[in-house]
């Protein structure tokens, strides 16, 4: 028979003293890794923010002239944004954010173009509303704006500066001085109470065209509205003209995407740790041939928009390359004004980013410089690509030598670069 070790009264406690203080030794020293690290960012930051303050020490201290802090400040937020260098991220003053917000209702005061890409020394106009000050005065997509009331947009920090001086009371004027080629043209322009109507529809014989001009709050109700009049008018197939569109609400395309989608992915989406949404559609879909027009100006949900249903094959895509857009923004307002932030990047349902790639129309042909200028003014026949897609679904259809809304029989000429386009 074994005996049974015991261990001394003594032992156990010098053994559980040993014990408590390693295990505090071991937590004091994580806790000390911790906060260093912490405590050596802190210290970082506070040098980086030493170097903002000797900056404002010298002006105040040297500077000649006057200034305003808060419009300091606003440039300072503005040039931080900037040296992200997200070119799809930007900050918004409060003025900006106020205006940014009544526009994406749809309703604003303003001229009444859309300016989504910047060039060299200007900002290109990607869109014109109908009926607006800039179009009755004569501003026509890919004029690019050069001054603003004789400033030479060169002066201005970025996009959202050139909004806000472009904006304005309504009734006043403005004077927008445009490069239209090699042309240098000036227009006075006065700022009116706007509404963009979210989709344009009408009836060539049997097919019902459909122009998206952006995917903006509502803009999915009317699209269900109006894509559902032309089906109960006839129409056999459809085409769904996103040229010039510059994006918009991603619940909204998703929206218009469920009812031409059979049961399945729309979206994903993922942020910066990873973490991912889906959108999908559901059961039932509008089931009959279908066109997308897309162009170098498609960008973000616009584009989206086409190559989802390019990927389901439900759709052809006729047009230009677009412009490649892979990131999704978040507006978050701050203390004062905001900032449009990149949030999420986002994937067709195969998994395809479009960062810096757009896609492909699956026919290739472009407008001309002239007819592309004229984009709005276009009869169906002067348009090239709706020309072509028109023709492909009366093909589909069976439907032979039938004039549609005056568009030319066979054998007669109609205008437009049906050339094979170079390749945002």
């Amino acid at each position: 028979m074994k005996k049974k070790r015991t261990v001394p009264m003594g032992t156990c406690l010098m053994l559980v003293f040993l014990a408590v203080v390693t295990t505090a030794n071991i937590c004091v020293f994580g806790m000390t890794e911790f906060y260093n690290n912490k405590l050596g960012s802190l210290q970082a930051k506070t040098e980086d923010y030493k170097r903002l303050e000797e900056l404002v020490g010298v002006v105040d201290k040297h500077y000649v002239g006057e200034y305003e802090f808060e419009d300091a400040m606003d440039g300072i937020l503005a040039g931080y944004m900037a040296g992200v260098g997200d070119k799809w991220s930007g900050y918004y003053t409060q003025e900006e954010y106020e205006a940014l917000l009544e526009m994406n209702e749809n309703s604003y005061v303003g001229i009444g173009v859309t300016i989504s890409t910047e060039e060299a020394n200007g900002y290109a106009v990607t869109a014109v509303t109908n009926d607006s000050p800039a179009q009755q005065a004569g501003i026509k997509p890919l004029d690019v704006i050069i001054e603003v009331d004789g400033v030479s947009t060169d002066t201005f920090a970025n996009y959202s500066e050139l909004v806000a001086v472009v904006r304005g009371e309504e009734g006043t004027v403005v004077n927008i001085g445009v490069r239209r080629g090699t042309e240098i043209l000036h227009f006075d322009i006065t700022r009116a109470a706007l509404f963009n109507p979210g989709v344009e529809v009408e009836m060539l014989g049997e097919i019902g065209y459909v122009y998206i001009a952006g995917f903006d709050k509502n803009v999915d109700v009317e699209f269900a509205e109006k894509v559902n009049g032309l089906i109960n008018d006839g129409a056999k197939a459809l085409v769904f003209d996103v040229r010039l569109n510059g994006g918009g609400y991603v619940d909204v395309m998703s929206n218009m995407l469920d009812l031409l989608l059979p049961e399945g992915t729309i979206i994903t989406m993922s942020d910066n740790k990873g973490q991912t949404t889906e959108y999908r559609s559901a059961e039932g879909q509008i089931d009959m041939p279908m066109v997308v027009l897309t162009n170098e100006y498609s960008i973000s949900a616009a584009e989206f928009f086409a190559a989802v249903l390019q990927e389901y094959g439900v759709a052809t895509v006729v047009g230009d390359k677009t412009t490649g857009k892979g990131y999704a923004q978040t507006l978050i307002p701050l203390t004062e004004g905001a900032v449009n932030l990149s949030t999420l990047k986002y994937y067709t349902p195969k998994g395809v980013s479009l960062a810096n790639v757009g896609i492909t129309p699956d026919i290739e042909i472009s407008l001309s410089e002239e007819a592309l200028y004229n984009f709005y003014t276009l009869a169906p026949e002067e348009d090239a690509q709706l020309m072509k897609a028109v023709e492909l679904l009366k093909d589909e259809l069976g439907i032979v030598d039938e004039p549609v809304n005056d568009i030319p029989a066979e054998g007669e000429e109609i205008t437009g670069d049906e050339d094979q386009p170079a390749d945002e």
